[in-house]
């Protein structure tokens, strides 16, 4: 019997853009550009036996890649994932850097699998308004939340804690630490380690966190509800004195702007 050929389901990665007055296109785009924008592309998608670059397409900066058809949902989930920072390590770095490429080079992108004529995910490029920023700024912290997913194929693993408030903290251990974590799987775990911290709009926020060592026993699970009940017990406590503790825990987290 002849080899099984897999079917594919099409993507297309395209630059939208100007070189002076000309739009972007293969004869604008020099093959250097393109070539790091491949990279990041490739590193962004993973899988890469299953990715396969075919060509450009015709008129705009457009790369066209196939991908097999049983890998299209863990591919498109990685795509996503990426973009919002909670990929593999080596893929979210791969967004940022393509999108600063865009940046520079005055451009936006998008992602689409064009077999369900849908996007995947857009690059703001140059839409992205960049506020003032500071960081990295990095210290020892420590982290409390409930273990929601640990594993990956990096040489650092994906850990992601899960807060009281629902918040999501993305962090990594070295593969020993996280095969040492298994058994805290939705418990609630205090770890500890190096944070990274960057400071945007007035807010700081945290881009990494390793995780060093951790609590030998979980932490006994409460709600915030019940957080907030323990605070108001503290003899002079100024929770008592709040209408609304919810609201007063998100205006600290989100800063005095920010939305409901």
């Amino acid at each position: 019997m002849g080899a099984v050929v897999p079917n594919f389901k099409e993507f297309q990665f395209k630059i939208e853009g100007k070189v002076g007055e000309e739009e972007l296109t293969p004869l604008t785009l020099p093959m250097a550009r393109l070539a790091e924008y491949l990279t990041d592309l490739a590193a962004i998608m993973g899988h890469k036996e299953s990715v396969h670059f075919i060509t450009t397409g015709d008129g705009s900066a457009r790369a066209i890649m196939y991908v097999d058809e049983e890998e299209e949902a863990r591919v498109t989930s990685q795509i996503q994932n990426s973009a919002r920072g909670a990929g593999p390590r080596h893929a979210n770095e791969a967004y940022k850097r393509l999108d600063s490429r865009l940046r520079e080079d005055k451009a936006v992108a998008d992602i689409v699998n064009a077999s369900q004529s849908a996007q995947v995910i857009e690059f703001p490029g140059r839409r992205t308004d960049l506020p003032q920023a500071y960081g990295p700024i990095r210290e020892r912290a420590s982290l409390v939340g409930v273990l929601k997913r640990l594993g990956g194929f990096d040489e650092s693993i994906p850990v992601h804690l899960q807060r009281a408030d629902g918040a999501i903290f993305y962090c990594e251990a070295a593969p020993g630490l996280a095969k040492e974590l298994l058994p805290f799987y939705e418990k609630t775990v205090r770890v500890h380690g190096m944070a990274t911290y960057y400071r945007e709009n007035g807010l700081w926020r945290l881009d990494r966190f390793r995780i060093q060592s951790y609590d030998p026993e979980p932490l006994a699970g409460e709600n915030l509800s019940d957080t907030i009940e323990k605070l108001k017990a503290i003899p002079g406590s100024e929770w008592n004195e709040i209408d609304d503790p919810l609201e007063e825990l998100r205006r600290l987290r989100h800063g005095e702007d920010a939305q409901p």
